[in-house]
């Protein structure tokens, strides 16, 4: 951040130095997380994080510049060198330091990039596009809702060139809270889904929520739409004051996939931008994973990249952690986590990768409960059996209290029901894996609070 003293810090936040030195220089904060907290930073109080337990030992031992806290946390056990502020609210208290330091490291460029599927992914792919242009910060593990901005407002400096949010919800207002506050030039919705739709309230909500985006984006800014997703059709742009471009495979787009094949270690295709045409290679599977690239192509454009820029940075482009990573299992097995999250739209396109790298392998998926869908709950857990029954499984797996939905829809499509198998518990679906084919290929999804990855630990 910007370096300000700690006397004008605490006039910044309406709070009272109590001790320490007002001429003291800051140059880094730190809210609510004491296992990240370092000596040149100034801690601010998080009533999520227990203070006896874990805040306070953690002051203690870094002895951290100084700590900012509300009236009714004791400072008796600080240590005498560490600074004191008091404030009402410690996390009002970030905000504004937060928003001092934006309007400090002005101006800047700003994208903001959200979607029902693929915004994490879209997300390090241009990031890794544009890593050449200047210091850049850029949204970190999925930390994407409002809750979550002033972290990133406050790690700008003056010589930072680009913000890169990705810009997630799970409540209508989200997404326009951010923009509202840092207005981007240039947006993207990857596409419009049932994720979040029963935290919502249904799809029509979810439309609602991505609008925010096109409502989002500075007048004169850069629009993104996915031109092969129905429901981006929805969203209205008549108040849109800047230029929509599209990208897509399937209909007419300015920003075009074709050619696309699967590859040992990748995708390659053909992307297409006006008149001019490029091969490009993605270190990761899956048609849906070019309709990110094709994203992340468009935004890299209109910012300035060129051509060798953009081919070499999605060439270099590291997947985010649980999306589609290949693991070598025990036995000559190969393990594909792809257990962040799910939802119908990306549990699809992770089976359709499952067929097209298994090659001769046995072919198994393990999926799992996908949450958030309300109303649409069973309905979509169907969808995916069905289109499972058309994957060449060699086994379906599924668990959970919503996952025996993907089974018996699996089985009602045709499937054999002697390869489909339904579990409850961790424990029983270890010891069937554990039992597996020695060379088979096996997909894990389903949503966060699976944890699936535990499993694939386990098979290492």
């Amino acid at each position: 951040m910007k370096t300000i003293s700690l006397g004008k810090m605490a006039q910044v936040m309406d709070g009272t130095l109590i001790q320490a030195n007002p001429a003291k220089l800051v140059q880094s904060v730190n809210f609510g997380n004491p296992k990240s907290l370092k000596p040149h930073q100034v801690y601010f109080f998080s009533r999520k994080v227990n203070w006896e337990k874990k805040q306070l030992p953690a002051i203690q031992r870094i002895k951290p510049i100084a700590v900012v806290l509300p009236p009714y946390v004791s400072s008796h056990a600080l240590p005498k060198e560490v600074g004191l502020i008091r404030t009402r609210d410690a996390f009002a208290a970030f905000w504004k330091i937060a928003k001092w330091n934006w309007e400090q490291c002005k101006p800047l460029r700003v994208i903001g990039i959200t979607g029902s599927a693929g915004k994490s992914t879209t997300t390090e792919m241009v990031a890794s596009i544009l890593k050449n242009h200047g210091p850049m910060v850029k949204t970190k593990d999925n930390l994407n809702t409002f809750v979550f901005l002033p972290s990133y407002l406050t790690r700008l400096n003056p010589n930072t060139k680009l913000l890169l949010l990705e810009m997630g919800m799970k409540s209508l207002n989200n997404i326009i809270r951010q923009c509202k506050i840092v207005k981007p030039e240039i947006g993207v919705i990857t596409n419009v889904g049932e994720a979040h739709a029963g935290a919502l309230g249904g799809i029509d909500l979810v439309v609602k929520a991505k609008q925010e985006m096109v409502d989002g984006v500075r007048p004169g800014g850069v629009l993104f739409l996915n031109a092969d997703n129905a429901r981006s059709r929805k969203l209205n742009l008549s108040r849109f004051k800047g230029t929509v471009y599209t990208f897509g495979i399937e209909n007419p787009a300015d920003i075009r996939g074709s050619n696309i094949h699967y590859t040992r270690t990748g995708m390659n295709f053909v992307a297409s931008i006006g008149n001019e045409s490029f091969p490009v290679w993605i270190p990761t599977f899956g048609t849906h994973n070019v309709y990110n690239a094709l994203a992340a192509i468009g935004v890299a454009w209109a910012y300035g990249a060129s051509k060798s820029e953009i081919q070499k940075g999605l060439a270099t482009f590291q997947a985010p952690k649980m999306r589609l990573q290949f693991i070598r299992g025990r036995y000559g097995r190969i393990l594909i986590n792809d257990a962040w999250n799910a939802n119908p739209t990306a549990m699809k396109a992770g089976l359709e990768v499952l067929k097209n790298v298994g090659g001769t392998r046995p072919k198994i998926a393990v999926l799992g409960n996908m949450l958030e869908l309300g109303k649409y709950t069973r309905a979509a857990h169907e969808l995916v059996g069905r289109y499972a029954a058309t994957m060449e499984l060699d086994q379906l797996i599924t668990v959970g209290k919503y996952g025996r939905f993907i089974a018996k829809a699996a089985v009602e499509s045709g499937m054999n029901k002697n390869k489909v198998f339904n579990f409850t518990k961790s424990s029983q679906l270890l010891r069937h894996l554990a039992r597996s084919p020695k060379n088979a290929i096996i997909y894990f999804k389903a949503s966060r609070n699976l944890h699936l990855e535990k499993i694939v630990k386990r098979l290492k």
